[in-house]
């Protein structure tokens, strides 16, 4: 994986944004959608550039170095490259980006609690210091433990965390009622008095759990501010556990033990493939031009976006060489959005110059625009590549990640992103209005 060199990305937290000013303007009715948003202004995507992406040059490429020469020599606004998705999928290219993902819980000697190793959700490859990255959503599954007999069985382990607060958590996670069910409010931030705590033999009560009890430690980190990009500096972060065991409290008869050692017992997973939801279709919720948009959502449920989604949807190259270092360009698009923030679903984009082979992340969000004229105004102030410059071939990658239990439901039938009106402009021009677009996308860079 490439690594920028650079400062680290300084994070931006736009609070729950109104939408009433631009209601003045348009004279419409309030709009009370409101968007949050999470983001950094430069930073690494976590992943390798996609293997689908097409080798040749297209015509796109071709058009936009004319234009990109004309951009050069007055810096005025030229379009190097648009789609309104009324011609097809016009060479994007789109997948379920969970397959082949190793999961990162694994046994290490790193920081260990006692013998040789302790289990680690985490990697040395990022800093010296060892961390996590961006995006991620793993799981150490204890295999099936069978307590029958047992008066009064108790999980009780040795753990050690440093992850972002309240944003990248591991929670401990059973079956009660055929159900999986939280048994912590999540582990997050630095673990109290910064070492390993061994939680001792009054742990976590198991009796009203099923049986055999199916146990498992979750990490799930969001799309920004980690080890990664530099926006969190963890000590190795993100979870470490160790001497994982399960007992009678009163008999004393000890069910299941792990200590780690010569590989452990547990298993380490990540999540399973969801499947594809990007797809070109025609919205209820008019597209902003024509009737054709991108849609990563649900056809056969509009109301609730599927759980388990790592969707990329990637725009095709178009050729940037001709483009001098500080000339203005700017990735211009409409997006409407109901992804209400439930726990940790959310969008993300990034940016490439050298055709998909490093990928920048722009920013990151989550919000619910409900109605179904509420469009983001990107298309209007866009987000600016000019750092980026110079390079060879751009390409955009809309990304959407959502939780066990997706998100929803999508007050106007819509549940997902939906996305319209992609572009690539060199050089500036005016900020203009439009009568669709009533909310302001929250983050820029």
């Amino acid at each position: 994986m490439n690594r920028p060199d650079g400062t680290r990305a300084a994070r931006h937290i736009a609070a729950f944004a109104c939408a009433v000013a631009l209601v003045c303007l348009c004279a419409c009715a309030t709009v009370f959608a409101s968007v949050a948003a999470f983001a950094t202004e430069l930073t690494h995507a976590a992943e390798p550039a996609l293997g689908v992406v097409p080798t040749v040059e297209t015509a796109s490429e071709h058009d936009a170095a004319r234009a990109a020469r004309r951009a050069r020599a007055s810096h005025g606004a030229t379009v190097l490259w648009s789609d309104d998705m009324e011609g097809g999928t016009n060479g994007w290219t789109h997948r379920d980006h969970g397959w082949g993902i190793e999961p990162h819980f694994h046994t290490d000697s790193y920081m260990a609690f006692e013998g040789g190793t302790s289990w680690w959700c985490g990697t040395l490859d990022l800093d010296a210091n060892g961390g996590y990255g961006n995006g991620w959503d793993d799981r150490l599954e204890l295999p099936p433990v069978d307590v029958s007999g047992a008066s009064y069985p108790v999980l009780t382990f040795a753990h050690y965390f440093h992850s972002e607060p309240q944003r990248d958590i591991t929670l401990l996670q059973a079956m009660r009622g055929g159900a999986l069910d939280d048994l912590n409010a999540g582990f997050d931030g630095l673990i109290p008095g910064g070492a390993w705590v061994d939680i001792g033999t009054y742990g976590y009560v198991l009796s009203d759990l099923d049986n055999p009890l199916e146990i498992r430690f979750q990490f799930t980190s969001d799309g920004t501010n980690s080890d990664e990009d530099g926006g969190f500096d963890s000590v190795g972060g993100g979870y470490m556990v160790d001497n994982i065991k399960i007992f009678d409290f009163y008999g004393g008869e000890v069910f299941f033990l792990d200590d780690a050692e010569n590989g452990g017992l547990c298993n380490p997973n990540v999540q399973d493939l969801a499947g594809d939801y990007w797809h070109i279709t025609e919205r209820p919720c008019a597209a902003t031009s024509g009737a054709h948009v991108w849609w990563c959502g649900d056809d056969a449920d509009t109301s609730h976006v599927p759980g388990r989604l790592d969707n990329w949807l990637v725009s095709p190259p178009v050729d940037i060489g001709s483009l001098d270092p500080g000339t203005p360009c700017t990735l211009r698009y409409m997006l409407h959005a109901e992804v209400p923030m439930v726990d940790n679903d959310y969008w993300t984009i990034y940016a490439s110059t050298d055709r998909g082979e490093t990928w920048y992340q722009l920013g990151a969000w989550w919000g619910d625009f409900e109605a179904c004229s509420g469009w983001s105004q990107a298309g209007i102030d866009g987000l600016s590549i000019t750092h980026l410059l110079p390079g060879s071939s751009f390409r955009a990658l809309f990304r959407f990640l959502t939780t066990e239990n997706g998100c929803g439901p999508g007050a106007a039938g819509g549940a997902g992103i939906t996305l319209d009106d992609v572009s690539l402009v060199a050089g500036t021009s005016p900020v203009e209005r439009t009568s669709w677009g009533r909310i302001k996308a929250v983050y820029r860079r």
